[in-house]
Order: C-alpha cells, then structure tokens, then sequence
C-alpha cells in the first residue's frame, strides 16, 4: 500500500495512460455522478464532468435541490463578473 504523496504520484505519472481511461463516482446530493480522470500531472489529479444544460434544467425541476446540477445552476445564476476599475 502506498503511504505517501510522492510514491502515489510516481505511481500516477507511470501509469497515467491507463489511469486516464478510469472514471470516479461520487455521491453528490442523493445522486451518484460519474467523473472522467481527465488528467495526470505532477502535483495534481483532474477530474471532468460535462453537464448539459438541459440536464442542469431537468434535475432542477425534479426537485434536486441538492445536486451537481442545482449547484452548477446557482454558480450560474449568482455570478456577476467583476467590476472594471477606472
């Protein structure tokens, strides 16, 4: 078993063609989402996800009010970009 950051990511970058090809479920809210390993590099692990928005649309309306989706929707609607300095 691996006990430290820097055998792990050894590990990774070896293997990192295979490790792409791996998906990762989590539990978000009372849905389990699956995730892409979409990236191996040196100090991190990236996971993708596309969410369409008609996805994002539908769970909200089912009542999902604790899901991906309706966390994604509120990042949306909430967003306001920064102001311009003069």
């Amino acid at each position: 078993m691996i006990d430290n950051s820097e055998d792990l990511k050894n590990k990774a970058l070896d293997n990192k063609v295979g490790i792409r090809k791996e998906y990762v479920n989590i539990i978000v809210g009372d849905e389990e989402q699956s995730f892409k390993i979409a990236g191996i590099g040196q100090k991190a692990v990236k996971l993708e996800k596309y969410i369409k928005y008609d996805d994002i649309m539908e769970a909200v309306d089912s009542g999902h009010e604790d899901g991906l989706e309706a966390i994604i929707k509120k990042i949306i609607e909430d967003y306001e970009p920064p102001a311009e300095e003069e």
